[in-house]
């Protein structure tokens, strides 16, 4: 459970703090008030690309921090194979710098992304309207039907394994002149690319030195004219001290000036070396160095075109040019082992593949069952949802089932599409026939709350729900309102909506609005209770929270809530 989050300077916020119960807690406010920063910031604690133009101009970073109650035996694990500091409650920490470079740390520990992201699956699911757009691609349809039954698919090493057997026996299977003529080939490709030696991210961090590179001229006039004007100002200080010092043998509380004023000589001069030190640096990364970094890129976007990657992608690329040289070197083990190793490694595949196929198709069907309940309840009587569940085939695949080539993945051979049946007697359709995004959030809440009544006795979740409510009203909006609740009972949820019929449903209602202040506008947030929820759910209901029809509708909505 997510007990606190602290975000600085992302955007319009500047700096907000939330506590955070269990349960349903909403958060509304006015259009561009900052609710989906919110779902942003906690987006970023579970590896989402991070975007410089979040960070609130004239800040140098955006800071996030969230404090994960993480007593579980899946943070225990997490915690013990990363090697964590074994700090409960765990406390997650993301930065964005204005370049765009990004760092995260769990526990105190220096993280990658994708530790971060592993963590998340095991606190946090965030879903989304684009997420609920999503449904409408069947390749999504595996992955949230694993999420909603909580299935843990993960056959990586049975995959790994798999491939380097097939890539053995397809290495020492080449005649030797196709041998020869692939390591020439490879000779040269790897060679281009030492002569590159691109390292990780490199590209990206080029891009972003260009930017800086490009402005050198403007930055090093700038920064000399500021370390011109501190120096003009310094001599001023001093002669003041001097004069402030006379004073002080007579006035001793002149002293503390005099103090002030050496202080502020003494900053003033720091500045100075800095805007020269800054000045310096820029001369140095002129036209030349420029010159040299956009050669350095075209080199980078050459390669990338001819080996068809990105161009962040050509140090891994190298790494696996040097690995297959290496494979047609070593003629190693016969061809007949290498089949065997391989056959081994189909079948280790195959075996782990079909335990989770069965797994899945034991569940669809409860699991369709009962999201048709909770279709009509949410307003869609009549409707059905059906998950065909299939064996995605590849001809060219050495794991064969029933003599027929099938899917490699680390999520196995399953295949599943989502089809629906709106109404009675009008017939099955695949889900992405569906065009109404109402339909499509009421669709993706039935089977999380069939998922979460499936995995009942599970450990708690964090639910962020961004606007899972858009494109519906009226006595629906209360159906999902309860269908919300309902999650509330078993995980915490967070909920971002514009709905009042939604909001009263919630345990806690945080409201947030915008305020300038010194031409700067920011993010409040705050807590409502009492009338001021009343007022905030008749600001939902009509736009204007003094009406008294509206505010009467608003304690109705709370005291069914």
């Amino acid at each position: 459970m997510l007990s606190s989050l602290r975000i600085s300077n992302l955007a319009l916020v500047e700096d907000l703090a939330l506590d955070l119960g269990p349960g349903f807690s909403v958060l509304t406010g006015e259009t561009g008030a900052g609710k989906s920063l919110l779902v942003d910031a906690l987006a970023l604690l579970v590896g989402a690309r991070a975007d410089a133009d979040t960070v609130r101009l004239g800040s140098e970073r955006a800071t996030v921090e969230a404090v994960v109650e993480g007593s579980g035996g899946a943070w225990l694990d997490f915690l013990t194979a990363k090697g964590v500091p074994m700090d409960h409650p765990v406390v997650l920490r993301r930065e964005v710098s204005a370049s765009g470079r990004s760092r995260a740390w769990i526990n105190g520990a220096a993280s990658s992304l994708a530790d971060l992201k592993e963590a998340g699956r095991i606190w946090m699911r965030l879903s989304s309207q684009h997420d609920h757009q999503s449904l409408l691609a069947e390749e999504r349809h595996l992955a949230l039907l694993d999420e909603v039954l909580g299935i843990e698919a993960d056959l990586s090493k049975e995959v790994a394994a798999l491939r380097t057997a097939a890539a053995a026996l397809d290495a020492r299977n080449r005649s030797e002149a196709d041998r020869a003529r692939r390591l020439a080939e490879l000779a040269e490709l790897t060679a281009e690319l030492e002569k590159l030696a691109p390292k990780p991210q490199e590209w990206t961090n080029l891009k972003s030195e260009r930017e800086t590179l490009r402005h050198a001229a403007l930055l090093e006039a700038t920064h000399r004219e500021a370390a011109e004007a501190l120096r003009g100002s310094i001599p001023g200080l001093r002669e003041a001290g001097h004069a402030m010092q006379k004073a002080a043998t007579v006035l001793p509380e002149a002293q503390d000036l005099v103090d002030r004023l050496r202080s502020a000589s003494l900053e003033l001069e720091d500045l100075q070396a800095l805007a020269q030190d800054q000045a310096l640096r820029f001369a140095r990364s002129g036209e030349a160095a420029l010159d040299d970094l956009e050669g350095r890129l075209a080199r980078f976007e050459k390669l990338a075109r001819r080996h068809k990657c990105e161009p962040d992608e050509l140090a891994g690329v190298l790494t696996e040019l040097r690995a297959e040289e290496l494979r047609l070197k070593d003629k190693g083990e016969s061809p007949e082992a290498l089949a065997k190793a391989l056959a081994k490694a189909c079948t280790a595949y195959l075996e782990a593949a079909e335990a989770l196929h069965t797994r899945r198709s034991e569940a669809l069907g409860p699991l369709e069952a009962d999201a048709k309940k909770r279709l009509a309840r949410l307003g869609m009587k009549g409707a059905r949802l059906q998950c065909r569940l299939a064996v995605a085939e590849e001809a060219t695949s050495p794991a064969k089932r029933g003599g027929r080539g099938v899917k490699v993945s680390p999520t196995g051979f399953s295949a599943v599409a989502l089809w629906i049946e709106s109404n009675v007697g009008e017939g099955w359709r695949p889900l992405a026939k569906i065009a109404s995004g109402g339909e499509l959030s009421r669709v993706m809440l039935a089977l999380m709350g069939a998922g979460l009544k499936r995995s009942a006795g599970a450990s708690a979740l964090t639910l962020v729900l961004d606007e899972v409510d858009a494109g519906i009203g009226g006595e629906t909006a209360l159906a999902v309102g309860d269908a919300i609740q309902e999650l509330g009972r078993a995980h915490q949820v967070l909920c971002v909506t514009h709905l009042a019929q939604v909001a009263g449903r919630a345990d806690r209602h945080g409201a947030l609005s915008k305020a300038t202040t010194a031409d700067r506008t920011h993010s409040r947030f705050a807590w409502v209770d009492g009338e001021a929820r009343v007022r905030e759910l008749a600001r939902l209901l009509s736009g204007q929270p003094d009406r008294p029809e509206a505010l009467e509708h608003a304690r109705v909505l709370i005291g069914a809530g």
